[in-house]
């Protein structure tokens, strides 16, 4: 089982979203998504996930963000209700507790009778004392824990290992220094590691920031397999990088080395390439907000695909 695990922006939920709807979600994929703001697109996302029967998991004591005050804030509000309501009667969601040494179930902004639809995450050996406390002889679905040794002896249950993958640099110019690198191997090793799945934060990485600002340069970074069905990542960075004007242009340096690498046969055809590719032909610029949510969608259904090609069910 494969758990992308997203922050709930805007465009991570539109990619969500549109591999859903283009029925690019295997069996294997579980999307994470820890809300950050109490918004329409979140509870929209949600009930597309309830519609198609797919399964889907959210965090309920979001880490980051301001979803928990805007819960607070808005609990009678359209959106908190339409929230709850789907929490009350999906039965295809997961519920996601972020273990910490003095964790509560407090903490969650809503109650979840049913332990068997519960997942917990466990990141650091001082976690144990709250899992300890509140979990450890549950029956939860599935317990995330990062790869630390102590973790995987004391943790119970189905385990799923939890990696950021992705080497965030201070600026885009720097990856030009390292544009390929090793990204994982998890999908090829999780069941010899015994674990139940495993889970990651896409080409995104797990460090979050409220502020944006106008990057010097435009990256792409697109996750492709090698020889040995190793997942690498390759990023593609624009050439004019002086300063931050002209991000269409910069987008069009990108994309061309993109497109390159496309036609060399280097990269697995997904929708999201699709994409990219007719935005090459028509000479759009989306916005990056679009140019992340093409490259999760990437990644997300490269590795769905993989999942089902293993397992018997590609078509």
């Amino acid at each position: 089982m494969y758990f992308p695990y997203l922050r709930g922006r805007q465009y991570e939920l539109i990619a969500l979203r549109e591999l859903l709807e283009n029925n690019k979600l295997g069996s294997a994929v579980i999307p994470i998504i820890e809300p950050v703001r109490l918004s329409p697109t979140l509870v929209s996302t949600l009930e597309g996930f309830k519609d198609k029967r797919q399964k889907c998991s959210i965090v309920m004591n979001p880490g980051v963000g301001s979803f928990l005050e805007e819960y607070s804030d808005f609990s009678k509000s359209n959106l908190a209700t339409r929230l709850d309501r789907l929490i009350d009667e999906s039965e295809n969601f997961y519920y996601v507790s972020l273990i910490s040494k003095d964790y509560s179930l407090e903490e969650n902004f809503k109650s979840i009778a049913d332990i068997g639809k519960q997942i917990t995450v466990c990141k650091k050996p001082d976690d144990l004392q709250g899992y300890n406390k509140n979990y450890r002889e549950q029956e939860t679905a599935y317990n995330f824990i990062s790869e630390i040794g102590r973790l995987k002896r004391e943790v119970q249950g189905n385990k799923v290992k939890i990696s950021d993958n992705f080497v965030k640099l201070a600026r885009n110019t720097d990856y030009s220094d390292k544009d390929d690198e090793f990204f994982s191997d998890d999908h090829k090793y999780f069941i010899e590691d015994e674990y139940k799945g495993f889970s990651d934060y896409s080409i995104v990485g797990e460090e979050y920031s409220e502020s944006g600002f106008a990057p010097y340069a435009v990256a792409i970074h697109i996750v492709y397999f090698d020889s040995d069905e190793n997942l690498r990542i390759h990023h593609f960075v624009s050439e004019t990088n002086q300063d931050p004007t002209n991000p269409a242009g910069k987008f069009k340096e990108a994309l061309e080395k993109l497109i390159t690498f496309v036609n060399e046969g280097l990269v697995e055809r997904t929708l999201a390439i699709n994409e990219f590719e007719k935005l090459y032909k028509t000479g759009s610029y989306p916005g990056l907000g679009t140019v992340k949510k093409l490259s999760i969608m990437h990644h997300i259904e490269l590795v769905s695909k993989y999942l089902d090609r293993i397992s018997g069910d590609s078509e």
